[in-house]
């Protein structure tokens, strides 16, 4: 009898029909004893066998449009503007771009040719981590601080979690493997870089400087033995989110340009685009991914801000939802069920507003083309305002209704939220096609430039709410008061001018000390505007004492 070839894999037909054991033979045993045809399933791909594949082919196809968009603007060296938008091109529109003033104020400067590749993506030497490794009291009193300083307003795990963490390292106990450890490093970190330098000197008796150094050093050499690049450990990518987003807060830390693609990457690959829920993952697990996921959103589009260009993270990509307003001692890791959703004040409000407000920008602030491929919807200026204005309605009701401005954290959430706001609506109508002298000479634009910042002002001296300041320290005003400096060299002299100018004068001796200022090309331009003015005030003071004469 000649010997049956063996089919790979699976039964035939017949007998997956009654499911019976199939010895997989051509014809298989079954078949051949009650004499009927044996037929096999025709040969199925990788995908048909994986009902996951489709949906991690999608998440590889957008990390690498993500990695290629990054990769093409360092390349190219995109150029960056002052005043104007995002993108230099939003369709037919005539922006104040166009004038020669803005061109060469806002101009379209190129970024330095190349960014130094940050020691994580690199292998490291040998480090003897516990010589960096804080000793136990400064651990807990490290801990504690990131709980009042940080953990507020950056929600992004598990407290009572990563607690436990943290009593361990207190204690001295062996056993904490690299990613436990590495977001431990991270706290003591993000703790340090949230800090003055007085309250560094005050709390910890060393200098600020010192500490970011060594903490930075034991944050990369983990990250860096921990290959990011191919990791796919949630805890891992929630050190490397703190480490970008507070690290702003450090002149020697990362280069969060470069490497916010390569987190937005990880979390692709990790699905954390894809919301848990759907994909029978733990409601605990679900709602630790969802603020990880949103964190990221809003890193995106900060960046994006900052240099000009446009976020990397595609609404096609995700379907992740916002976090649950659910405070962290309502949550448990083997929770079977989320806890009621709550609709007031809970520790999680200010992270929401914050993503929602980030995620609204999102459909506002960048180009035409950005939206199309987006799916949003084109609107007109006018548009864009009322959409704004309902927004602001929205948020008012659904979260700052509840906060009370004498709790201050409350208080601190609604000036940023309004902060923002009010900053999105000028932005929106600084593009628009209006002639830039017009423009310029406008009092009510002046008006509204001088309420932004003199709005900033008093975020910034809202001594209840100054451990917090850290996080908008790096939301510099430079659109507000490069527009109030082109008011006041291009408008008349007198009426509202001199408060205006003083005003430009207090926010100008504000940021020219702050580290953040000289690290971004646009301050230059602010000092040669800034001279401008002061040159067009003497012009206007001479020709009054000469008209007096």
């Amino acid at each position: 009898m000649p010997r049956r070839e063996i089919a790979p894999g699976r039964s035939c037909l017949e007998c997956r029909r009654r499911k019976i054991k199939c010895d997989r033979a051509r014809p298989c045993a079954y078949c051949v004893r009650v004499r009927i045809a044996c037929k096999y399933p025709t040969q199925r791909t990788a995908l048909d066998e994986d009902p996951t594949a489709l949906d991690r082919m999608a998440s590889l196809e957008s990390k690498l449009r993500a990695v290629e968009k990054r990769l093409s603007e360092i390349t190219d060296s995109p150029r960056s503007s002052l005043l104007t938008g995002a993108t230099s091109s939003r369709g037919d529109e005539s922006y104040i771009s166009h004038s020669s003033d803005m061109e060469r104020l806002g101009g379209r400067e190129s970024r330095p040719p190349s960014i130094p590749s940050s020691s994580i993506l690199l292998p490291q030497p040998y480090i003897e981590i516990e010589r960096l490794r804080p000793p136990p009291a400064t651990i807990a009193l490290l801990w504690q601080k990131y709980l009042d300083v940080v953990d507020p307003l950056l929600k992004t795990f598990h407290t009572p979690t990563v607690q436990k963490l943290v009593m361990k390292a207190v204690r001295g106990r062996d056993g904490l493997d690299s990613p436990s450890e590495c977001l431990l490093f991270v706290i003591y970190y993000a703790t340090v870089a949230a800090m003055s330098e007085e309250d560094c000197r005050a709390e910890f008796e060393e200098e600020r400087s010192v500490l970011l150094k060594e903490y930075r050093a034991g944050v990369e050499y983990l990250l860096s033995r921990l290959n990011v690049l191919e990791s796919s450990d949630l805890m891992v990518l929630q050190a490397l989110t703190i480490y970008l987003i507070t690290g702003r807060c450090d002149e020697n830390g990362p280069d969060v340009y470069a490497l916010v693609g390569l987190a937005v990457g990880m979390a692709l690959k990790m699905g954390l685009n894809r919301d848990g829920a759907e994909t029978g993952l733990s409601p605990f697990q679900v709602e630790m991914r969802r603020r990880l996921w949103w964190q990221l959103c809003i890193l995106d589009v900060r960046v994006a801000e900052d240099r000009r260009s446009e976020p990397c993270i595609l609404e096609s990509s995700f379907n992740t939802r916002l976090p649950s307003n659910v405070s962290d001692a309502n949550l448990h890791p083997d929770m079977s069920r989320l806890p009621g959703v709550e609709h007031g004040r809970t520790e999680m409000l200010f992270s929401l507003v914050r993503f929602e407000g980030s995620y609204f920008a999102r459909q506002m602030v960048f180009s035409d083309t950005f939206s199309e491929a987006n799916g949003y919807i084109k609107l007109s200026t006018a548009q864009k305002c009322q959409a704004i204005d309902l927004f602001q309605e929205r948020i008012e009701k659904q979260y700052l209704s509840y906060c009370d401005d004498r709790i201050p954290l409350d208080k601190i959430t609604m000036l940023s939220m309004r902060l923002i706001i009010t900053r999105l609506k000028l932005t929106v109508i600084s593009q628009t096609s209006l002639e830039a002298e017009s423009k310029y000479k406008s009092k009510a634009q002046r008006r509204d430039w001088m309420t932004l910042l003199q709005d900033a002002e008093t975020l910034r001296a809202y001594e209840p709410g100054k451990q917090w300041l850290w996080l908008f320290q790096t939301y510099i005003e430079w659109d507000a008061l490069a527009h109030l400096l082109l008011h006041l060299r291009n408008g008349p002299f007198g009426d509202d001018a001199s408060t205006a100018w003083q005003l430009a004068y207090r926010v100008y001796n504000h940021w020219k000390d702050a580290q953040a200022t000289w690290r971004d090309h646009r301050w230059k331009q602010i000092e040669e505007l800034r001279l401008e003015v002061l040159r067009s005030r003497q012009m206007a003071h001479a020709n009054q004492v000469m008209a007096g004469t």
